[in-house]
């Protein structure tokens, strides 16, 4: 760019003598050099965006940012790009059209992490089945047993298998066991549930410090169901202004929405589709929010209206989500963060008028209070 000004205007002093004016003066030559390296620098943003598809930090000038942004930043990007291909090699994150997302063997580990920290801090006594790992289709123990048949995998039940085999045998030692003595421990069928669980998206989740939990508490449910309860089925349902369904990729990936608004009836909206799609199995929809609902869907155009403090519009088509879901039969239970009082009341009032429970854990216990109330809802169920 240099030599092209140069050959372009050849009249023109280029020596420090000639500058062009400004705040802070500059000779000509060295506003080239300045234009090459913004020139530099834009190429290299690009380069550090990653937004063009199938980026890679491998397409990083790493010289390029040791002249612009020093060595140390040369080093860090080294860093970056070696452990984003031992991240890649060994299977923890891909690539797609839309960047670098986490695998399903990442989420899987990040599920199993979350749910064994959950299960670490849940307290000795009734909170519900911990970590029953025969847990699932099997269902629940009766107390009854039954003849053992060709293919059963339930345990045996030891006190009156050995009982009809004395009874056959006679009281000699030892006993003998013969295929026809064995019983097993009879157990009830668990009906499957339809399990929503609703998070808050807003963005005083994240400035509130409790938008790492949330996620934890969602990943950690996740997982307890696709690995124990099969037969269950959950959706999870984000809102800020708006609602939405997440997989489990998408919310480890979703950022707080920075628009005002706590749509909950659009959420419990999207609850009670999902519901429907399960008529068969037992409702259940658990809310996690730190605000009062500031917003809902116009009925006119769907469009999200927000409007602080709360509108009576806006309440009024949240409660009739909420007994739309309680005519359908569903348990709504519902988990406060924070102390705002207009929360409090409004929780305290759906709670109620849907014969739901509320809760009101500390942040750090929000994943034991979720997963616990799930169980305690399955152990119940018969």
């Amino acid at each position: 760019m240099d030599a092209n000004l140069r050959a372009l205007r050849p009249d023109l002093r280029w020596g420090r003598g000639e500058r062009v004016r400004g705040d802070q003066p500059l000779g000509y030559a060295d506003a080239a050099g300045a234009l090459g390296e913004i020139g530099e620098l834009d190429e290299l943003l690009d380069q550090l965006d990653q937004e063009h598809p199938g980026a890679t930090l491998d397409d990083v000038d790493v010289e390029a940012v040791a002249r612009t942004l020093g060595r140390d930043a040369a080093d860090d990007v080294r860093r970056l790009r070696d452990l984003e291909r031992e991240l890649r090699r060994q299977g923890w994150v891909s690539r797609d059209a839309e960047g670098l997302t986490l695998s399903p063997k990442a989420l899987r580990r990040l599920g199993g992490t979350a749910l064994r920290r959950v299960f670490a801090e849940l307290t000795a006594g009734p909170r519900g089945q911990h970590d029953l790992r025969s847990a699932g289709a099997a269902g629940e123990v009766s107390g009854a047993s039954r003849p053992w048949q060709y293919g059963d995998e339930q345990p045996l039940d030891v006190v009156r298998t050995l009982t009809r085999a004395v009874r056959r045998a006679g009281p000699t030692v030892p006993v003998q066991l013969a295929v026809d003595d064995f019983e097993v421990v009879e157990t009830e069928k668990r009906a499957s549930a339809a399990v929503v669980l609703c998070v808050d998206l807003s963005y005083s989740m994240i400035s509130q410090g409790r938008w790492g939990p949330m996620k934890q508490t969602a990943l950690a449910l996740a997982h307890l169901m696709e690995t124990r309860f099969p037969q269950d089925a959950l959706q999870i349902v984000g809102f800020g202004r708006e609602a939405m369904t997440l997989t489990q990729r998408e919310l480890a990936a979703v950022e707080p929405d920075l628009e005002q608004g706590t749509n909950l009836q659009h959420a419990l909206r999207l609850a009670g589709r999902h519901l429907r799609r399960h008529p068969d199995a037992e409702p259940v929809v658990l809310v996690v929010t730190d605000g009062e609902p500031t917003a809902h869907l116009d009925p006119d155009d769907g469009e999200a209206l927000f409007h602080w403090p709360p509108l009576p519009e806006t309440i009024e088509a949240t409660v009739r989500e909420v007994d739309r879901l309680s005519r359908f039969g569903a348990t709504l239970n519902l988990f406060m963060l924070g102390d705002d009082p207009g929360l409090r009341r409004f929780v305290d009032a759906v709670a109620r008028r849907s014969r739901g429970r509320m809760f009101t854990p500390d942040t750090d216990d929000l994943g034991e209070y979720v997963v616990s109330d799930y169980l305690r809802s399955r152990q119940s169920r018969r």
